[in-house]
């Protein structure tokens, strides 16, 4: 098999999937998340712009409110029924008031290392210690 012919072999970064524990309200739950792809990366990046005559920000807390549920796999906060008896229109509804701000962005922190941001980073800072 060729070098090329390997990287058909690769999921979609989508595919990736990882189990993590996130402690709320003094119990410990599981969650599943996943990768996020390339696209969706753009999409919430352009998203969460702040543009005015004057400058260009970016709104953390806005990606993040995209980000974490749409990668949240497992439970799904996202399912029609589960918003019906939490009494919320959104997942992030749900999240946003049920997750502490610190481990929101625990989990964040997890999906975008899951998607490959800051692993170089991390491994060279690793290397010099």
């Amino acid at each position: 098999m060729s070098k090329l012919e390997d990287f058909l072999e690769v999921g979609k970064s989508t595919d990736i999937t990882e189990d993590i524990t996130v402690k709320l309200g003094g119990k410990y739950f599981t969650l599943t998340i996943r990768a996020m792809s390339e696209d969706e990366h753009k999409e919430w990046q352009n998203r969460s712009m702040r543009i005015s005559k004057k400058n260009v920000s970016f709104d953390s807390g806005k990606y993040n409110s995209l980000m974490v549920p749409a990668c949240i796999v497992e439970p799904n906060f996202n399912d029609a029924a589960f918003l019906e008896k939490a009494k919320c229109q959104t997942a992030w509804e749900f999240i946003g008031s049920r997750f502490p701000a610190g481990v929101i962005e625990n989990i964040s922190q997890k999906i975008q290392e899951l998607s490959g941001f800051d692993t170089l980073e991390a491994e060279i800072d690793e290397a010099k210690n």
